[in-house]
C-alpha cells in the first residue's frame, strides 16, 4: 500500500448522499470488491500507522481470497470505486460528524453504489472495521495469532448498508495465550493493558515487607494477636495511607502516560484485626468499606488517574455509608462461584449476584474479573461454555464497563482456542448466536475431525448439565471431583474413542492433525487420571494377575504418548503454577511403580501414634498401604497432622528382613502444609528397643505456590525387624514469613511401602 504523496481535496458530499439514499430502489444490492474494477483506497495523508495498516491488510487479504491484487490509486479518478479507510480522508459531512460520536473502539461500515467507508475515530478502530468486513462479508476467521481461515472467492460482496458497530463493554480482555498479541487482538477487537501502570495485588510492591516490617510492624495486619508480614496492611494507620501514596507517586512519575493504578490487597485473607480497623469495619458494615476509604483518599491526590482496588474474597461484599470516588475503579471478582450453572440461575451464586447488584448501585466504574478455566488442572475437561454467554449478559445488564475473563494465560487449556475466540466475540456483543459461533469455529478449525470434536463437546456439556444442580464445577477442581458426573469411566472412555476417530479423520493433514492432538490432550489426561485415581479395576494402571499386581503396559504407553504429544503441540503445563506434563508423567510412574511392589506391610499393620486430624483421616492408618495414592489436593486420600509430628508404627508379624522404605508427603504452602524437617526410621526386633536405620534432615521451607506430592525413599542395610517406627518431624508452626505465622502447620502423608 503506497502512502499518499499529496493532500486530497475530495469532497465526501456525493458519497454521503449515496449512503443516505441506499434504501432507494435504484440502488444496487451490494458494493463489490473485485479485480475487474478500479478502486481508490483513501486513508488520507493524515492517517496514522494503524490506519495505513488497515488499508494494507484489506489489500493483503484480498489477494489471499482472490489470488489477485486490487488496482490501487492514491487519488480519486473518474469511474473508480472509492474505499475510505478511516476518517482522515473525509471532509466536512454528516458521516464525519457521526463518526465523531462513536466510542474509542466504535466504527462504521457504510456502503453505497460506488463508495465504501470503513472508519472509526482512530487507527485501531479502522483496523477493527477492515477485519470485521473481512469476517462478515468474506468469511475469513482469525483462530489464534498464527492460525486463520481465508476462503477462496472471486470477489467480496458488501450489501448496501450503513451500520454502526459499538462494543458492549469498553474494555475487553480474554486472558488466554493470544492475549495482547497484535494479530489476534486487533482482529477480534480485544483491549490491551497499555493504560495500566500497576495491576492487582500491589500492596507488596508499594509497601514491601522487606523494607518496612522489621522497623514498623504496626503497618501490617494484626492477626490472632500478632503482626504478620504475609497478610494485608493496617489501613486505619494514617502512615500506611501516606506511604502508599508517596510510593505510588514515584511509580506514576516513571510512567506518566498510564491511567489505571492498582492499590489492592494481597492474594490472601488475613485482614487486620486491630481495634481501630474493627471500628471502621463496623462503621461501613463490611471490611470492604475500609479498602474503599483507602482508595478514595489516594484517588483524591491523583484526580487525573484511576485508582483501582479489589472487591475480592473478604472484600467482595459492598460497603454501607461510603461510595467509591468517581476515579476509583472497583475490581469485582467471581472466584468463589460455581460454573456448572449460569450465575443468575444458580442458588449457590445468589450471594454473588446480590453483591454484584449492590456494587453496581454504588458505582459504574467496575472492572469485572471472571474466571473461565480450571486453574489446578488446565488439562482437565472443563465444560463451562453453556454458562459463558448468560454470565456475560448478566454483567452487561448491570452496566459493567470493563471485562476481564481470566483464562489460562500463557498456557493451553481444554479447548482454549475455541474458548478465547468465543469469549472475544461475546465481549463485543453478548447477544450473538452462541451456538452458531461454536459450530462455525469447530467446523473450520478441525476440518474432517469437526464432527467428533463437536460430539465430545456436546457429550461433556450434556453430562454435566444433567447433574448441574448438585455438581459444582470448581475452578480449582481436579478430575477426581467429576468421576461420578461428566468424567465417569464410560464417558472418559467415550471421549477417548471420539478423539481416536478425530485423529484418524485428519491423519493425512498435518495442520488439522496437530489441532486434534492439542484437543485430545485434555481427554487423554482425564482418561489417564481416572485410571490412576478412581480405584476402578476396569480402567487402571495396575493389573492383578495370579502372580500378583503388575503394571498395565498399555496405560504406561498412553502416558508416554501424551507426554510426547505435549512437546509437539506446545502444551507443556498441567496447572496454573507450571506443573509440567513431564512432571506429571514422572509422578504417575513413581506411584504406580510403588503400587505394584510387594509391600511387606499390610493395611492392618499400621498404627498412628500421634493424633490424625479428624477432618483428614482418610480411611485411618490402614490407608497407608491400601494402594490408593493421595492426589494433588489435601482433600483426597491423605492423612493430615496439625501442629504435631507424624509418628507411625508398623507391626510386622512374623518378623521380616527390611532394607527400603518409600513414602509420599504433600507440599502445599498456600494451605499451610509443609514437608517434614526431619525423617527418622527406626527398627526393632523385640518390639521394645529401637535402633535408628535411616534419617534425613531437610532445609527450612521456602515459599512454594504449587501443590506437589513429594516422593521420599530410604535404603539401609538389611535388618530383620518385627516393628518399624517412622517419625516425620513437623515445623509445628508456620514460619515467620508465612501468612499463617505462628499458627499450627500441617503434615500430610500417604502410602508407605516396606521392602
Amino acid at each position: 500500500m503506497k502512502r499518499l504523496t499529496s493532500p486530497l481535496n475530495f469532497s465526501m458530499a456525493p458519497a454521503v448522499a449515496l449512503v443516505m439514499m441506499m434504501a432507494s430502489s435504484c440502488q444496487p444490492e451490494s458494493f463489490v470488491i473485485s479485480p475487474e474494477y478500479n478502486y481508490s483506497i483513501i486513508p488520507g495523508t493524515a492517517a496514522d500507522s494503524l490506519t495505513l495498516k488497515a488499508a494494507s491488510e484489506l489489500d493483503r487479504y484480498f489477494f489471499r481470497i482472490t489470488g489477485k491484487t486490487l488496482p490501487l490509486y492514491n487519488e480519486t479518478k473518474a469511474g473508480n470505486k472509492i474505499i475510505f479507510i478511516g476518517k482522515a480522508g473525509l471532509n466536512n459531512n454528516a458521516l464525519l460528524r457521526e463518526i465523531s460520536t462513536l466510542s474509542r473502539d466504535g466504527f462504521i461500515i457504510s456502503s453505497a453504489r460506488d463508495t465504501l467507508v470503513l472508519a472509526g475515530n482512530n487507527g485501531s478502530a479502522d483496523l477493527h472495521a477492515v477485519y470485521t468486513l473481512l469476517e462478515e462479508h468474506a468469511g475469513c476467521m482469525r483462530f489464534t495469532e498464527k492460525e486463520d481461515y481465508v476462503p477462496a472467492a472471486k470477489k467480496i460482496r458488501v450489501p448496501v448498508k450503513h451500520k454502526i458497530y459499538e462494543p458492549a463493554f469498553s474494555f475487553r480482555v480474554a486472558h488466554f495465550p493470544d492475549r495482547e498479541k497484535p494479530g489476534f487482538t486487533a482482529w477480534n477487537k480485544l483491549s490491551t493493558f497499555s493504560e495500566w501502570g500497576m495491576f492487582v495485588h500491589t500492596f507488596p510492591q508499594l509497601m514491601p515487607p522487606s523494607k518496612y516490617f522489621s522497623s514498623h510492624p504496626e503497618y501490617f495486619s494484626l492477626v490472632n494477636g500478632r503482626r504478620i508480614q504475609d497478610g494485608q496492611l493496617c489501613l486505619s494507620n494514617p502512615d500506611v495511607i501516606r506511604i502508599l501514596s508517596e510510593n505510588l507517586a514515584v511509580r506514576m512519575a516513571q510512567a506518566p502516560e498510564k491511567i489505571y493504578w492498582s492499590v489492592s490487597q494481597n492474594d490472601c485473607i488475613n485482614y487486620c484485626e486491630c481495634p481501630e480497623c474493627k471500628k471502621l469495619y463496623e462503621k461501613y458494615g463490611t471490611v470492604s468499606g475500609v479498602y474503599i476509604e483507602m482508595a478514595n483518599k489516594i484517588a483524591a491526590q491523583f484526580p487525573d488517574k484511576q485508582i483501582s482496588t479489589l472487591a475480592y474474597q473478604f472484600t467482595r461484599q459492598a460497603p454501607r455509608n461510603i461510595k467509591p470516588a468517581d476515579n476509583v475503579n472497583v475490581m469485582f471478582c467471581s472466584i468463589e462461584c460455581n460454573r456448572s450453572m449460569p450465575l443468575a440461575e444458580d442458588p449457590r451464586s445468589a450471594g454473588f449476584v446480590r453483591d454484584l447488584k449492590e456494587w453496581s448501585s454504588l458505582t459504574d466504574n467496575i472492572f469485572m474479573w471472571d474466571y473461565v478455566v480450571q486453574f489446578r488442572t488446565y488439562l482437565c475437561p472443563f465444560p463451562n461454555f453453556h454458562v459463558l454467554q448468560p454470565n456475560i449478559q448478566l454483567f452487561h445488564s448491570q452496566n459493567i464497563p470493563l471485562m476481564f475473563q481470566q483464562g489460562s494465560g500463557n498456557s493451553w487449556s481444554d479447548l482454549s482456542e475455541l474458548k478465547q475466540y468465543y469469549i472475544a466475540r461475546l465481549l463485543w456483543d453478548p447477544y450473538l448466536n452462541g451456538d452458531s459461533l461454536i459450530n462455525r469455529f469447530i467446523d473450520k478449525y478441525y476440518g474432517n475431525a469437526a464432527p467428533f470434536i463437536r460430539e465430545y463437546f456436546d457429550l461433556s456439556h450434556s453430562s454435566l448439565k444433567m447433574v448441574a444442580d448438585s455438581q459444582n464445577l470448581d475452578i480449582y477442581g481436579l478430575p477426581s471431583y467429576y468421576f461420578k458426573s461428566f468424567l465417569t469411566r464410560d464417558l472418559v472412555t467415550g471421549y477417548h474413542d471420539l478423539m481416536n476417530e478425530a485423529e484418524a479423520a485428519v491423519e493425512n493433514d498435518s495442520v488439522y492433525s496437530d489441532r486434534v492432538l492439542r484437543a485430545r490432550m485434555s481427554v487423554d489426561f482425564a482418561w489417564l487420571d481416572y485410571a490412576l485415581n478412581a480405584g476402578d479395576s476396569a480402567l487402571s494402571f495396575v493389573k492383578t494377575t495370579p502372580s500378583g499386581k503388575v503394571l498395565n503396559d498399555n496405560m504406561i504407553q498412553k502416558l508416554d504418548r501424551m507426554a510426547g504429544n505435549s512437546g509437539k503441540c506446545g502444551v507443556t503445563t498441567v496447572s496454573e503454577h507450571n506443573y509440567s506434563i513431564t512432571e506429571y508423567r514422572d509422578h504417575v510412574k513413581r506411584i504406580t511403580s510403588m503400587s505394584v511392589k510387594q509391600n511387606k506391610a499390610r493395611p492392618d499393620d499400621f498404627r498412628s501414634l500421634s493424633p490424625v486430624h479428624p477432618g483428614y483421616e482418610s480411611m485411618g492408618a490402614a490407608s497407608m498401604a491400601d494402594g490408593i495414592f493421595g492426589g494433588r489436593t489435601f482433600t483426597s486420600g491423605w492423612l493430615g497432622y496439625q501442629g504435631e509430628d507424624m509418628i507411625m508404627e508398623i507391626v510386622l508379624d512374623p518378623a521380616v528382613e527390611v532394607s527400603r522404605i518409600s513414602m509420599n508427603f504433600l507440599c502445599d504452602h498456600v494451605s499451610w502444609i509443609f514437608l517434614p524437617v526431619k525423617i527418622i526410621i527406626e527398627v526393632s526386633e523385640n518390639r521394645t528397643d529401637f535402633v535408628e536405620a535411616a534419617s534425613r534432615e531437610f532445609k527450612t521451607a521456602e515459599f512454594d505456590q504449587d501443590i506437589t506430592p513429594v516422593h521420599m525413599e530410604y535404603e539401609f542395610s538389611p535388618v530383620k525387624t518385627s516393628k518399624l517406627k517412622i517419625t516425620a518431624r513437623s515445623l509445628k508452626k508456620c514460619p515467620e514469613w508465612h501468612r499463617g505465622a505462628g499458627q499450627p502447620s500441617w503434615i500430610f502423608i500417604d502410602e508407605i511401602v516396606v521392602e
